[in-house]
């Protein structure tokens, strides 16, 4: 793998990290007086380092077959639109991830559009 495809996926993933934990950092140095401070940092800081995570590991998957296929990056968007589209309106993961690899393969496999 490429050091610059490496250190790109670092890159998102320590940006998705600051931009998700500052602002609750933020708002907790302004209630200093809270109770429960503790427990609620270990859960923001968890959920915000596996938002983190799955963007960068997604960038790091990405990015490879971009840039040796980049006439292939229909077949990406495609998989893409469909994964969010049918997350955000049935809120399953499971069957929106596999309906949307099986929507990337059938563009990547039959239809060999040129990226111009």
């Amino acid at each position: 793998m490429n050091i610059e495809i490496i250190l790109v996926g670092i890159a998102v993933g320590i940006a998705n990290f600051a931009s998700r934990f500052g602002p609750f950092f933020v708002i907790q140095k302004f209630h200093e007086s809270s109770q429960k401070r503790g427990s609620l940092w270990v859960k923001i800081a968890l959920s915000s380092i596996g938002i983190a995570a799955i963007s960068s590991m997604l960038v790091v998957a990405t990015l490879p077959p971009l840039l040796e296929t980049p006439n292939k990056s229909m077949a990406m968007l495609a998989g893409f639109i469909v994964l969010a589209g049918l997350y955000f309106k049935f809120k399953k993961i499971v069957s929106a991830t596999l309906i949307a690899a099986l929507t990337y393969g059938l563009v990547y496999t039959y239809l060999p559009l040129p990226f111009s």
